[in-house]
């Protein structure tokens, strides 16, 4: 049984045996005695801790009922689960990886230039968003509300910090109208009032050149490595590899210098909000 080092395949494994184990209502000592395993070997299978072998992920999956074409992507993610960088088409295939990632998170840095961050959607925006980048509305409606779901992670009882750089042009130009978007801009700006939430505001006139190559995530844990999320159209990367997470923690520092400051970045935000509000 080899360690994974909470690779971004082990955490997508994990994330997901613990979702089909939940739907069988089975808790994990039980599935542990099924498959002649401890709870506690379940319990670091489903955080990404361990990962199973091909053998092992394949007798949960028997005993969970899990068949077919799931049961092929699972079996391949086991056998891929010890690389530290994984790229994928579509952007949900990451997506129970990057809520573990999100929830136990100690620090996120998100940099959006064209849009805002998925953590601080409203779900309009959020629905708006996803129809323009091709989803029917009932596909829409679902991811929507799942993605204002994810957003508890920052005002539970140990909410993770979040610095927000959002470029000017996503707070004035979004694929909804304006009384969407000056919904969201509010939102934004009662976001910015909690302790742990940090949102800066790049202005169009003072381009900073790791913004301009698009968005991404950064997510900083206590005890284990960083891991770097992007998203593109319809792929979705997530990236542990140390050289590459340096560069990017170096490039936040270089976009705060950028960035307006907090203070002047709530201004900045309520001020659109305001003119969009007047001229809806």
């Amino acid at each position: 049984m080899a360690s994974s080092a909470e690779t971004p395949r082990a955490r997508q494994l994990g994330a997901e045996l613990r979702q089909a184990r939940e739907a069988q209502r089975l808790s994990t000592r039980k599935l542990g005695e099924l498959v002649g395993r401890g709870s506690s070997h379940v319990s670091r299978w489903e955080n990404g801790k361990l990962t199973p072998s091909e053998a092992d992920t394949a007798g949960v999956l028997a005993v969970l009922g899990v068949t077919g074409s799931e049961r092929d992507r699972l079996l391949e993610l086991a056998r891929d689960a010890a690389e530290p960088n994984w790229v994928a088409p579509g952007v949900d295939r990451q997506l129970s990886a990057l809520v573990d990632y999100e929830r136990t998170a100690q620090r996120i840095v998100a940099v959006e230039p064209l849009l805002i961050p998925g953590l601080m959607q409203t779900v309009d925006y959020a629905r708006a968003c996803i129809m323009a980048f091709g989803a029917t509305r009932g596909e829409a409606d679902q991811r929507a509300t799942h993605r204002v779901g994810r957003q508890h992670v920052l005002t539970n009882r140990r909410p993770v910090h979040m610095t927000a750089v959002i470029g000017e042009h996503a707070l004035r130009t979004a694929p909804c109208d304006s009384s969407v978007m000056a919904e969201q801009l509010r939102h934004l700006v009662t976001l910015g009032e909690l302790n742990n939430v940090e949102i800066k505001v790049l202005p169009s006139g003072s381009p900073s050149a790791p913004a301009l190559m698009g968005p991404w995530v950064l997510l900083e844990f206590r005890d284990t490595r960083p891991v770097l999320h992007l998203e593109h159209y319809s792929v979705s990367t997530t990236l542990t590899d140390p050289k590459t997470i340096a560069r990017y923690q170096e490039a936040v520092d270089t976009i705060r210098e950028t960035a307006m400051n907090a203070i002047e970045s709530t201004a900045f935000i309520a001020g659109i909000a305001d003119t969009m509000e007047d001229t809806g």
